[in-house]
């Protein structure tokens, strides 16, 4: 066993742990509201999957020479300072322009140089859901140009 395969496994298995921790809280739903423990069951559930698909992806691949497989040097240290910038600009900036170079920079730092047109629009699509989800589902006001 790939040792991508072991992390797979084990990632699979907290999540299923974290699952069951958070259905643990309650139910999602009470009364057509959400409840605090909607979001942590969602991302269980969502963890799952992932790991799910992830899994099988890996099983299907076909062992060949794998460049990908090294790991950009210093790539810890760039998200270390991605993530002390973002909560630096957070607050002057607003949510938007601060989460979306944050979460381009995330999707940089762990693909490539290649297709950033692409990663720009994920990061655009990934910071509106953020948006929608913090301010309609939870209530939660964020910082925006607007006020």
């Amino acid at each position: 066993m790939n040792r991508q395969l072991l992390f797979l496994y084990v990632t699979l298995a907290v999540s299923v742990g974290y699952l069951v921790s958070a259905m643990s809280l309650g139910a999602p739903t009470d009364g057509g509201r959400v409840t605090p423990s909607f979001f942590p069951i969602l991302v269980g559930a969502a963890a799952i999957v992932f790991c799910a698909v992830l899994i099988v992806q890996q099983l299907r691949a076909t062992p060949g020479p794998d460049r990908a497989a090294e790991p950009p040097r210093y790539t810890h240290l760039w998200i270390v300072a991605a993530i002390f910038v973002y909560i630096a600009i957070f607050k002057t900036v607003g949510y938007f322009i601060s989460s979306g170079l944050f979460v381009f920079a995330l999707i940089v730092l762990f693909s490539s140089f290649e297709k950033l047109i692409q990663k720009a629009l994920i990061s655009v699509v990934v910071v509106l859901a953020g948006y929608v989800m913090f301010q309609y589902l939870f209530g939660v006001r964020l910082p925006t140009p607007w006020g």
